[in-house]
């Protein structure tokens, strides 16, 4: 064969994707054709497209030895690279690149994620502006600047760029579904549903549209329409074991009785200690506890948590480091600062996660004055360097920290005079929190801890903040943490923290939200006693819950799996839990 059909050959199998096919012509080409670099740079993405990125390297640089100034080699062997995490040398490629040919689009964008996977996301919105100044309909640079946005916490800029790239491709699905996900977040939840609809009519057969259309309905209460996605989703993938853990976890017992074997042959088909079988374990153990099968539910459980925490272990060590750092930066009393910042204060609800968090906030956010906010992550990041690197949280730092906070704040309706933020893990920040914000007000959740534990020990929380909610005795370590920090804050925070009990709450709805009104400065309302009249979105485990009328049946439950929360309860220090360890 000529040279050139040797070429048209490699290109049209790559062109439609046959990448084992071009391979083998791009092989054969770099036998007739030793000194042609097209050859080796096509057996490069070929290889690259088969998911051998390692074995793709050899194959650019054999290019660019063939033709040093081959910069599509160049980039393509930066960009495989980047695909190991392989930032620096990806680096130095493209910056050859950009050297020569500084307005190019495809080095600038891959410059960009460079700094990304080298953990500069700052440096990544730098080079994207400045490509996005040249030509500013670039979707997939927008939405890369998103990502960096998200790293550094700002939803706001992060909505911003994946809307500004579907201004400029409608049918952006993968924009689509992200700026659904944050719209949830910024508490624009009808924009949330409606534009996680329109991800999925524009990719009907996208999992991950179609996966957060599942989780915004599940959000909205609509658990029906949920349930409908979710079967959808197991007919484009029905290996997804995580729509598998979602659909069990929204089904009723017959739906559930129905879903058994198809979780049952997934079981068989997952890795042991992998987060397949940590998903398909969950979803049993829902099943079994819905057929009232406690020693399989148990045994089903313990084996979702075992393949969790061995994905994600937890960290005793760095823990009490950290808690440490905490108390010693506040030990006396906290002089707040002297000025409050004008706008809505803020309501702190904390405690552990299924402490009843979100039962508070809803209850407070019933007040026509007040916009629940869910859990922000916001604090918490922007405190990083103060509860992670020693950074002290001078006047200047509290200021700065109070301006960015503000700034990120969602819009919130016109009168609004206080927001409720419910983070449960913020107990870790009332010393800056209650720096920053003088007119701030802190509701601590107290709860059982046994019957925290067994909430936590039966969910699935994603991220990686709660890597202790998958082993009984690291809970036990982070709730004497936790103890302990609370007992240090009611001594340096005298009478600015209200320690809600939660049996007590729900035993008496009406007559503890009238004493929770009065401690945030409210007047009670009549729908504050009502928690099952909230129609807003809840984006935690409890959004089924919270739709209920408050009541008393998950108070003791503990009691039932006593044997299997052991290595929690003899975890406890009784020096903090006297009441549960006398």
């Amino acid at each position: 064969m000529t040279l050139q059909n040797d070429l048209q050959s490699a290109l049209g199998f790559l062109n439609q994707g046959k990448f084992k096919q071009a391979l083998k012509q791009s092989k054969g080409g770099m036998k007739r054709h030793k000194s042609h670099p097209d050859f080796p740079n096509i057996a490069g993405i070929s290889l690259s497209g088969l998911g051998k990125h390692r074995d793709a390297i050899p194959y650019f640089k054999k290019a660019l030895a063939l033709a040093p100034g081959f910069h599509d080699a160049r980039k393509n062997l930066a960009q495989t690279l980047l695909f190991l995490q392989q930032g620096e040398p990806a680096m130095k490629l493209l910056e050859r690149v950009l050297k020569d040919q500084p307005g190019d689009q495809a080095a600038l964008y891959l410059q960009a994620q460079a700094h990304l996977v080298m953990n500069a996301p700052e440096a990544a919105i730098v080079t994207a502006t400045a490509a996005l100044a040249r030509d500013p309909r670039q979707p997939r640079m927008l939405r890369l600047r998103a990502t960096a946005w998200n790293t550094l916490g700002d939803e706001k800029a992060a909505l911003a760029d994946y809307q500004a790239a579907v201004k400029v491709n409608p049918n952006d699905a993968d924009a689509l579904q992200n700026a659904s996900l944050l719209l949830a977040r910024l508490m624009r939840q009808d924009e949330a549903t409606e534009t996680a609809r329109k991800a999925v009519a524009v990719a009907p057969q996208n999992v991950e549209a179609r996966r957060r259309l599942a989780s915004q309905l599940i959000s909205n209460g609509d658990s029906a329409a949920a349930r409908g996605q979710c079967l959808a989703l197991m007919e484009l993938d029905p290996k997804d074991t995580q729509v598998l853990e979602m659909l069990a976890r929204i089904s009723s017992r017959d739906q559930n009785a129905e879903l058994l074997p198809v979780a049952q042959k997934a079981l068989k088909a997952a890795a042991p200690r992998s987060l397949d079988r940590a998903n398909v374990s969950f979803a049993l153990a829902r099943i079994a506890d819905q057929a009232g099968d406690k020693e399989a539910f148990a045994a089903h459980n313990d084996e979702a948590n075992a393949c969790m925490a061995a994905q994600t272990p937890y960290d005793y060590e760095g823990s009490e480091r950290q808690f440490s750092r905490i108390m010693a930066a506040f030990p006396d009393v906290i002089t707040p600062a002297e000025t409050a910042p004008e706008g809505p204060r803020p309501i702190y609800v904390v405690g552990m996660p299924r402490s009843g968090t979100t039962l508070t906030e809803t209850v407070i956010g019933l007040h026509p004055d007040v916009f629940p906010l869910g859990e922000r992550g916001v604090p918490a990041f922007l405190l990083h360097p103060c509860l992670d690197k020693d950074q002290d949280f001078t006047p200047e730092a509290a200021r700065d920290f109070t301006a960015d906070d503000i700034s990120r704040l969602p819009e919130m309706p016109k009168g609004t005079r206080a927001y409720v933020d419910k983070m449960p893990d913020n107990y870790r920040l009332l010393g800056h929190l209650g720096t920053a914000y003088p007119d701030a007000q802190f509701v601590h959740l107290c709860r059982d801890p046994r019957d925290v534990a067994l909430s936590i020990w039966r969910g699935y929380f994603s991220g990686s903040s709660l890597t202790y909610a998958y082993d009984l005795k690291a809970m036990a370590h982070r709730f004497n943490l936790y103890g302990r920090l609370m007992q240090h804050w009611r001594q340096v925070m005298p009478g600015r923290i209200y320690d809600l009990r939660y049996e007590t709450f729900v035993a008496d709805i009406e007559g503890e939200s009238r004493k929770l009104a009065d401690f945030c400065g409210l007047t009670w309302v009549e729908d504050m006693a009502h928690p099952e009249r909230h129609e807003g979105q809840v984006l935690t485990l409890s959004n089924t819950q919270v739709r209920q009328t408050a009541h008393t049946r998950s108070i003791g439950k503990w009691e039932k799996y006593a044997d299997v929360l052991a290595p929690f309860i003899d975890g406890l220090n009784p020096e903090i839990w006297p009441e549960i360890k006398g």
